[in-house]
């Protein structure tokens, strides 16, 4: 009997000290979660780092992540609490991402105690964006302006995308201040961009519409947002992928239904237009894109200045593959060697830089994401061109397929050091 009341003895201190140390770790935990889920980390990564910390901190945990919404059970089965962290779906922010990831490397290491790491944390979650308001019209004006070569314009394209990307940073600006009208920052941004780019193909006809109007939408078109459910339900995580993959072709209706109302009110001003061939694009145009566009993606994901570099780089890695693509006439190929690609290059910045290989990913599949190619076949199927949609949108589902296909290949190839 005395053996059994110090067995019990033993295991109630036992279970005291275990719920302690739950206790003192979970607002780490959670708020981690939280910034994590505030900076866009989808859930196949965000699991796997919250659950690489939690074993470090020695802790029994299990994590299940949505979108929207992280579910964090903390302790055994004894002893178990549960904890639901909820937010509003987060954009890519590479600044606070690395601010992040030194944190949990700190941590690891044992630099910092877990209460100076929640600290930390908390504040960088807080903190402003890396660039102010007006970083949202450069990067739409670079980006426009860079991307458009890329995608067949010339320079009469170029010249257009440009500041119809700053219509679609100033409509982001002014509608984004309140709740109720942010919800129609889609479909405006898109009936303004197609709207002008209608009047200014009615007066220059030699400029070819579509090019402009797809860069121009580029940063709001959810070409990532697919290509990241696509390698969530890849990698098993059937609810948060479904969920992300219905947002994005939510967010491509809404764009579509704006091309569709834009392009009617200026037809229904200057007539209707001829679709016309993009101009000749000198052979240096598409190289100053990319180099336009780097700098634009730096401020629309709000990377650190140190990291244009590295941005750069993988915008050229992804136009290389895209180039080999277009050499083979098979768009799915490229996408392949370019995901591959940039999946090798984002492992070997981890391995050498202890930094998040998404620096370098989240820019360089911009690049290469189905977007423009999505956006083409709803724009056909609202114009009751039925055949040329769906076969448009089965070649943007392969795309998604291909690029997450060479992501993952490239992550057995060349496996990174940390999962963020």
């Amino acid at each position: 009997m005395a053996s059994h009341a110090c067995q019990t003895t033993m295991n109630a201190e036992h279970d005291s000290a275990e719920f302690s140390e739950t206790q003192r770790y979970a607002p780490l935990v959670l708020n981690l979660g939280r910034a994590l889920l505030h900076v866009g980390s989808p859930a196949h990564r965000l699991e796997s780092a919250m659950q690489i910390m939690a074993d470090r901190l020695g802790l029994k945990a299990e994590f299940f992540s949505t979108p929207t919404a992280l579910i964090v059970s903390l302790g055994d089965d004894r002893q178990q609490q549960t904890f639901l962290v909820r937010s509003e779906p987060g954009s890519a922010n590479l600044s606070k991402l690395a601010d992040l990831t030194a944190v949990m490397e700190e941590l690891a290491d044992g630099s910092i105690e877990p209460e100076t790491a929640d600290e930390r944390v908390r504040a960088i979650d807080r903190a402003p964006p890396e660039y102010g308001w007006w970083s949202a019209i450069a990067a739409f004006t670079l980006i426009g302006g860079g991307i458009a070569s890329l995608l067949g314009g010339g320079w009469r394209e170029t010249l257009l995308a440009a500041p119809l990307g700053a219509v679609a940073g100033l409509t982001v600006i002014w509608m984004r201040r309140h709740l109720e009208r942010s919800r129609l920052i889609n479909p405006l941004a898109a009936a303004l961009i197609t709207f002008l780019g209608t009047l200014w193909c009615g007066f220059d006809a030699k400029t070819a519409l579509m090019p402009a109007i797809i860069a121009a939408m580029l940063p709001l078109l959810p070409g990532m947002d697919m290509t990241t459910a696509s390698r969530e339900l890849a990698t098993g995580h059937v609810v948060s992928g479904s969920s992300r993959l219905a947002f994005a072709v939510m967010i491509f209706a809404l764009l579509a239904f704006g091309m569709v109302l834009g392009g009617m009110a200026g037809q229904a001003i200057i007539g209707p237009i001829d679709l016309v061939e993009p101009s000749p694009r000198p052979d240096w145009l598409p190289f100053a894109g990319v180099l336009a566009g780097a700098l634009g993606l730096m401020l629309l994901i709000q990377a650190h200045r140190r990291d244009w570099i590295w941005i750069l780089a993988a915008c050229l890695i992804a136009w290389a593959g895209a180039n080999v693509g277009t050499y083979f006439e098979a768009p799915v190929i490229g996408a392949f060697t370019g995901a591959l690609a940039i999946g090798m290059a984002g492992n070997l910045f981890v391995h050498f830089t202890r930094r998040p290989g998404s620096i370098m990913h989240i820019p360089g599949l911009i690049l290469l994401v189905p977007g423009s190619i999505g956006m083409r076949s709803l724009a056909a199927l609202l114009g009751d061109d039925i055949l040329s949609g769906i076969e448009t949108a089965m070649l943007a589902g392969i795309i998604a397929v291909a690029l997450t296909t060479g992501m993952i290949l490239a992550s057995v190839l060349l496996p990174p050091r940390t999962t963020l």
